[in-house]
C-alpha cells in the first residue's frame, strides 16, 4: 500500500540544502497528506547522514551534484522526487573528488524510500529502506526504530510505564517494521539488555494520530578521542 503521511522538511535543511536541476530527478519537495496518493510516474527519496565521523559531503546523482550546500551529520532532506529506475548514488567528501560510497539503487513508481549513508567513514555504508507501509487505525501513529550506531551494543527502546519494550534486539543497520502505537505521548528509554552499559532518556516524545515516524539511533557508544557524536537519538516525520 503507498505511504500516506505528513511530511516536513526542517527550515534549516531548506536554507542550507538547495537543489539543482537535472536530468535524473525532479526538483521539489513533497507534502503528503492524509489520503493523498503518489504520482506513479516518480519515487520519494529521503537522504539522512548518520555517519558520526564522516566530514562535510557532496552528493552525485548520475554523476550530477545534488547538493551546493554540504551534507553533514545529521541533515535531512526530506523527501525529494526522483524519476524512476536505476539511479546511481555517489558520496564524496565536499569539493573532492575521491569517492567515498558508491552504490546504484533501484527506485520503483509511486514508491517511497529512505537512504542514509551511515558507519565509519572509512568503511562508509548506504542503507536503502522502503518506507511504504498500510495506513494506521483511527487513533494509532506508525512507528518504526533504525539503528545506525557504528559500535552499540545490541539496543531496545521502551516506554516509561510499559512492561515490554516496544523494539527489541536492534543491531547496527537493523530496521524494523513500522508498527501501530497509540497516538499519545511518549517517554522512550534506550537501553542495552545485554550489558545494562546504556541508558539513554528520550522524554516528550509526541507521536500522533495518522502520522509515520522514524526512530533513529545514532552516533557513537564510545567516541574516539575529539569525537563528541555521542549515542543519541532522533524521531523524523516520514
Amino acid at each position: 500500500m503507498k505511504l500516506n503521511a505528513k511530511q516536513r522538511i526542517p527550515l534549516s535543511w531548506m536554507r542550507s540544502m538547495m537543489m539543482l536541476v537535472a536530468t535524473v530527478f525532479i526538483l521539489s519537495s513533497c507534502n503528503m497528506d492524509d489520503g493523498d496518493s503518489l504520482p506513479e510516474n516518480v519515487a520519494y527519496v529521503s537522504l539522512y547522514q548518520a555517519s558520526p565521523n564522516a566530514p562535510a559531503m557532496d552528493i552525485q546523482i548520475d554523476n550530477r551534484q545534488l547538493n551546493i550546500y554540504p551534507f553533514d551529520y545529521t541533515d535531512y532532506t526530506g523527501y525529494l522526487r526522483f524519476f524512476t529506475g536505476s539511479r546511481n548514488f555517489k558520496f564524496t567528501p565536499d569539493n573532492a573528488n575521491n569517492v567515498v560510497a558508491d552504490t546504484t539503487l533501484a527506485l520503483g513508481a509511486g514508491r517511497t524510500y529512505s537512504i542514509f549513508t551511515v558507519g565509519d567513514y572509512s568503511d562508509l555504508k548506504v542503507l536503502k529502506l522502503e518506507d511504504n507501509a498500510d495506513a494506521p487505525s483511527d487513533g494509532k501513529a506508525m512507528v518504526r526504530l533504525v539503528n545506525l550506531s557504528p559500535d552499540a551494543p545490541t539496543l531496545e527502546v521502551s516506554a516509561s510505564g510499559q512492561n515490554d519494550p516496544l523494539f527489541s534486539d536492534s543491531n547496527f543497520m537493523d530496521a524494523s517494521d513500522f508498527m501501530e502505537l497509540t497516538a499519545t505521548e511518549y517517554d522512550l528509554i534506550v537501553t542495552s539488555p545485554d550489558d545494562n552499559s546504556i541508558q539513554l532518556n528520550v522524554p516528550d516524545i509526541k507521536f500522533q494520530n495518522g502520522y509515520y515516524y522514524t526512530i533513529i539511533l545514532r552516533g557513537y557508544h564510545t567516541p574516539s578521542a575529539g569525537n563528541n557524536n555521542n549515542l543519541s537519538a532522533e524521531i523524523i516525520v516520514n
